[in-house]
């Protein structure tokens, strides 16, 4: 659905209070039934996803400061010592971090000062000892964990984070390519030709949307050459970046387009019709849609075939005329010779450049000789 700017941000500030879906889920059926009612889950929760992750991107800096990461190494290892549980959910709630990013600090940090003991460790933020891609192998595989206590809190950090972790980036991915075989059943549906992200690929194009059409299309009068898939809910800083990074770049190079946002946007993002670029919450529906083929299906019921039989005549004897016409004046030109300018024949240049130099050369002989009798 399309939320209006007002109703996005009474949403966001129920949700962003509460540490978890559920609770912000029940606070806002509280706070603001009528929303509640009106909006679906999947909306509700990819606003607050979106607004998790942000917040994490800003105070990133901080929870991976050499001394918090060593503060929060310190606080598991005490609590390890004296067998507590759920050390690192509770770590991380705590200090308002998500615990898969936790997690992934805890175990940096294992690996330094007790399998490392600190021989590798760089001076300024301590990540050249280890290979690129090592702790995301580990967390995803918990079985490469040689402590089984510590893999078994990892392990537990990526079943209860709802934002960050190996789980949802997996839900994510699927999610996204289930929307995008949506959008392209909807088009073969409909009869739409189109070219894949794949096949746009092989081809060699360097931004590749969706979905793009062969022919294009009009969806509620306006001309649409591609159509992106977003499985989110458009939200004004995340569709500035899309705008700058892909929507605007397939713009430039195919023409005006459609977005597709499955879970919503906010209204007045689709207020910016110059851009080029049309923001939509489902599929249209058939009669949103116009085809070139019902176009002319359309002009036939307003003018009847006879009269497009009458015109593609008319037409056809207009371009056999002009044709005519061009042939007719070019051989009027063919024939022509200038007596005074013919280059086609040199020789005849030459003998009638000699004949003039006789005769400059007899007058000049004899104006010689009367002279001379004189």
């Amino acid at each position: 659905m399309a939320m209006n700017q007002e109703t996005y941000d009474s949403v966001l500030e129920i949700l962003s209070r509460e540490p978890s879906f559920n609770e912000g889920l029940s606070r806002l059926r509280e706070q603001l039934p009528q929303i509640f009612d009106s909006v679906s889950e999947k909306t509700l929760k990819s606003i607050q996803a979106q607004y998790y992750v942000r917040r994490m991107r800003r105070s990133h800096h901080h929870h991976y400061s050499r001394e918090t990461r060593e503060k929060y190494y310190k606080l598991y290892k005490e609590a390890k010592s004296k067998n507590e549980k759920h050390v690192i959910v509770r770590l991380a709630s705590k200090n308002d971090i998500s615990p898969c990013l936790l997690a992934r600090i805890i175990l940096e940090e294992y690996y330094w000062n007790d399998i490392n003991h600190g021989r590798y460790r760089d001076t300024s933020d301590g990540r050249a000892s280890l290979p690129p891609g090592f702790m995301t192998d580990c967390i995803r595989d918990i079985a490469k964990l040689p402590n089984p206590e510590l893999a078994r809190e990892i392990y537990e950090t990526t079943v209860l984070d709802n934002f960050y972790g190996p789980a949802v980036d997996s839900i994510k991915k699927t999610c996204g390519v289930e929307y995008e075989l949506i959008l392209k059943a909807h088009c073969k549906q409909r009869g739409i030709s189109f070219i894949d992200e794949e096949q746009m690929r092989i081809e060699g194009y360097d931004k590749t949307p969706d979905v793009r059409l062969k022919v294009p299309i009009m969806i509620n009068n306006r001309v649409v050459n591609w159509i992106e898939s977003k499985a989110s809910f458009g939200d004004p800083i995340n569709h500035q970046q899309y705008m700058i990074d892909q929507f605007m770049p397939y713009k430039n190079r195919f023409g005006p387009g459609a977005v597709i946002y499955w879970f919503g946007f906010v209204k007045e993002l689709s207020e910016t019709h110059e851009r080029g670029i049309l923001l939509l919450d489902k599929f249209p529906s058939s009669d949103q849609i116009l085809l070139l083929e019902d176009l002319h299906k359309e002009e036939a019921k307003t003018f009847g075939s006879e009269w497009f039989r009458k015109k593609d005549e008319e037409y056809r004897l207009k371009q056999e005329n002009n044709v005519c016409d061009r042939f007719d004046e070019d051989d009027k030109f063919a024939t022509f010779v200038d007596p005074m300018f013919d280059s086609d024949n040199d020789d005849d240049d030459d003998s009638f450049a000699t004949s003039n130099l006789s005769k400059n050369s007899s007058s000049s002989n004899f104006t010689s000789k009367t002279l001379d009798e004189r």
